[in-house]
């Protein structure tokens, strides 16, 4: 039937419109063959009519593991990361944004006002709109002084950028974790730890909330990430120091139900990732992009991914001939690629 279907409404007869709206919903990097397969498709992929149908896509992504190399979701393989733009191996990202791409670098922040004092960078939040040549975006910082939490963000659109500080949250926290931004891209979520807790963060208000939400017991390296306007969690479950198993919860609409248990990682995946260091291994990195979640042994160079969306867990390929402190330093950051791909120009990033 499909074959009958396909001889009666073949490719060529359809409405210009309909092709891109079809080809609009692939990813980005599945695009670059076809623009080979004839010039038709070529002239449609390049045209910019095609370029505003493009959003992006939870596939197209480059999980950095150095300046060289990066994880490749879409095609499940460590790929070369393309050499236009280059990235410096001597700056490394401090930090980077959800979506779409944009990393910070010592280099970038030079240009900036310093940063407040005792502060630290949790955020990087830019416009959602691909297509937009602005490279506008809000930096976050803040400081933990034992005492209580305060926020300081900088508006790059400023004319005259600088740090204003928000509202303090009188709580004490040793340091904050990662921040995952909303959907609504106006508010933050923030693990804090030392004690464990979720706060938010209002970017219009600049005030803090600390929700009363029950973190799971025994949580080690924890990881925020957002989903569909759902917040994830994704951590290590340890007992008497040792970790046992490594688990995603999901927040609850109902803050008093909490987190709620939602995917756990096969006994097989979690024996690959901690790599046989049961009584001693105890740290592994994370990044997210979309739904799709890297965890990373950097000691041993074990690598895991998790579809959120179809929650499967994948076990990668040893990665092989990378330091530790280098790969250290580049995991967490993702590039997505840019249009630019369907031009001719090799470039992750957007």
């Amino acid at each position: 039937m499909a074959a009958d279907s396909a001889a009666r409404c073949p490719w060529d007869e359809l409405p210009a419109h309909l092709q891109e709206r079809i080809l609009s919903r692939l990813p980005l990097t599945a695009l670059v063959p076809v623009a080979a397969v004839s010039r038709a498709l070529r002239r449609l992929l390049r045209s910019p009519a095609f370029h505003a149908l493009l959003s992006q896509h939870r596939l197209d992504a480059f999980f950095l593991l150095s300046p060289r190399l990066a994880f490749h979701p879409l095609s499940r393989r460590l790929l070369q990361v393309p050499p236009s733009p280059p990235l410096d191996p001597s700056c490394p990202p401090l930090i980077s944004s959800a979506s779409p791409s944009f990393l910070v670098t010592a280099d970038s922040l030079l240009r900036l006002p310093a940063l407040p004092d005792r502060s630290y960078l949790i955020a990087v939040v830019v416009p959602p709109s691909p297509s937009s040549s602005s490279r506008d975006y809000t930096l976050v910082a803040v400081t933990t002084n034992g005492a209580a939490v305060r926020s300081y963000s900088l508006d790059s659109a400023d004319p005259s950028p600088r740090w204003v500080p928000g509202a303090e949250l009188p709580l004490p926290f040793a340091i904050l974790g990662n921040a995952a931004v909303a959907s609504d891209r106006a508010r933050l979520f923030v693990l804090g730890r030392g004690p464990d807790a979720l706060l938010v963060l209002d970017l219009e208000t600049r005030k803090w909330a600390a929700p009363p939400v029950v973190m799971p017991h025994g949580l080690t390296t924890a990881h925020l990430f957002v989903l569909d306007d759902r917040l994830f969690l994704v951590g290590g479950v340890e007992r008497l120091g040792v970790l046992e198993r490594v688990v995603v919860w999901q927040l609850d609409n109902d803050e008093a139900v909490g987190w709620v248990e939602v995917a756990a990682m096969p006994p097989e995946v979690f024996d690959e990732l901690v790599a046989g260091r049961h009584g001693s291994f105890w740290h592994f990195q994370a990044a997210d992009r979309m739904g799709t979640l890297c965890l990373y042994n950097a000691l041993d160079g074990r690598l895991v991914m998790f579809d959120a969306v179809d929650c499967v867990w994948t076990m990668m390929p040893r990665v092989s001939g990378l330091g530790a402190g280098e790969s250290q330093m580049w995991f967490g950051h993702v590039l997505e690629p840019g249009v630019g791909l369907l031009l001719g120009q090799r470039s992750p990033c957007s």
